[in-house]
């Protein structure tokens, strides 16, 4: 669900790339003639990214940008070492963005080992700061 809703919202947000969304439970045949035909942004799943990249139907060769949403989520349903299989097969020169609600062990050890001076913004604690100097102006 989450893969199809950011599918979305590209889709509204920049018509003019070319997306696809790749995940389990839907035929093979499709998301791969969409990938053969190229395109600009791929959203999908770990386990059908694996599947797909394990059949040399997705390259990453040319991969520029990365965002990895729901990491705390990803790790909540397993998906820790399939993530990292995906990211070992990315060209280390690319502009990388992670999105979690917390941040457990394993989304810091992720962010150490896979972007390049990170930047880490606390939304709970700016929203706590704004509340309460709105509140005192």
């Amino acid at each position: 669900e989450l893969a199809k809703q950011v599918e979305k919202e590209i889709k509204e947000s920049a018509p003019y790339l070319k997306t696809v969304c790749v995940y389990g439970g839907v035929s093979y045949v499709t998301q791969q003639s969409a990938l053969s035909r190229g395109v600009d942004v791929v959203v999908g799943t770990p386990g059908r990214l694996i599947d797909l990249i394990n059949g040399n139907t997705l390259r990453l060769n040319e991969v520029e940008y990365l965002v990895l949403d729901e990491a705390d989520q990803m790790l909540a349903v397993g998906f820790e070492e399939d993530v990292e299989v995906i990211l070992e097969k990315l060209p280390p020169k690319r502009q990388s963005m992670l999105f979690s609600a917390t941040m457990p062990t394993w989304v810091k050890k992720l962010a150490r080992k896979y972007l390049n001076n990170p930047l880490t913004i606390d939304l709970v604690r700016c929203s706590y700061f704004r509340l309460r100097f709105s509140k005192d102006t």
